[in-house]
């Protein structure tokens, strides 16, 4: 396990949002990120489908640990989200992000949201975000 996934790891713990949805890290890289989360009968909506917001809260997890994978805080300028399908009530869903651009200031990302074990092409969703790097150093004492 590399030393950047044991430090994002150590910092992801902090999400007590993201922990109480069962979100788990699986792979960070520089540009590239993948979580999954298991859906639940506590995730469904009126329809009893999974609720947009739970898919929503996957992406953006990603976001949040993609985007600070450095020693700078970054914060979301913009999200959208595009759902395509509705999986299963019971679906094991995951997500994978890539940096799209980075400047000094901001940086674009793009997630994809899909069934696990099954075809990347037709995802779940997908979600566009931008994130400002406000210069200001994330905690230095999380080591790995």
């Amino acid at each position: 396990m590399t030393e950047q996934l044991v430090i994002a790891r150590k910092r992801f713990a902090k999400d007590r949002f993201a922990a109480a949805l069962g979100i788990t890290l699986d792979q960070l890289t520089d540009t590239t990120v993948t979580m999954h989360m298991q859906l639940g009968e506590n995730m469904v909506n009126w329809f009893d489908r999974p609720h947009g917001g739970a898919v929503y809260c996957l992406a953006d997890a990603a976001f949040s640990v993609l985007a600070n994978n450095g020693e700078t805080l970054a914060v979301a300028l913009e999200c959208s989200i595009t759902y395509h399908a509705s999986p299963p009530s019971d679906a094991l869903l995951v997500v994978e992000g890539e940096t799209l651009s980075a400047t000094r200031k901001t940086a674009a990302y793009l997630f994809k949201v899909y069934m696990e074990n099954a075809e990347r092409d037709a995802p779940v969703a997908t979600m566009k975000s931008v994130a400002y790097r406000t210069g200001t150093p994330i905690d230095s004492t999380v080591k790995p």
